[in-house]
């Protein structure tokens, strides 16, 4: 019998998904820089570094 392999997404993946989280969460950063801290961009940058770094978790 043969034993039945669980499929896990590849690690680059996972380390994609954290470089663009970091990204996205960068320019967001920048945004709030020139204009100000708004709600409106504060939240969407501390979601997409919550992801970067859960991203990158997974890539380890």
């Amino acid at each position: 019998m043969e034993k039945s392999r669980n499929r896990i997404p590849p690690r680059w993946m996972f380390l994609l998904l954290s470089i663009g989280g970091a990204w996205a969460s960068g320019i967001y950063l920048g945004k709030i820089t020139v204009e100000g801290t708004l709600t409106g961009l504060l939240i969407p940058m501390i979601s997409f570094s919550v992801m970067g770094l859960i991203m990158a978790w997974g890539a380890l």
